[in-house]
């Protein structure tokens, strides 16, 4: 398991469950850069309640991609 965010990048799984939430590719990877690069985030065991990059992005990408699906 991956646990520092500069080292990680999702998996398969993770964007076809995105994709399934009505978010598409670029969308994906706006959010994957603004992770990576604007959020200060650098080790899972610094985000409570997450142990697991894949997981945290689903949710991450969702909520910031909320408004721009409705």
């Amino acid at each position: 398991m991956c646990k520092l965010l500069s080292d990680w990048s999702p998996s398969e799984a993770t964007i076809n469950l995105i994709k399934l939430n009505g978010i598409n590719e670029e969308q994906i990877a706006k959010t994957l850069d603004y992770l990576k690069n604007e959020t200060g985030l650098s080790n899972i065991d610094d985000v409570e309640n997450y142990d697991n990059w894949n997981s945290f992005f689903i949710i991450f990408c969702i909520k910031a991609n909320k408004n721009k699906m409705n």
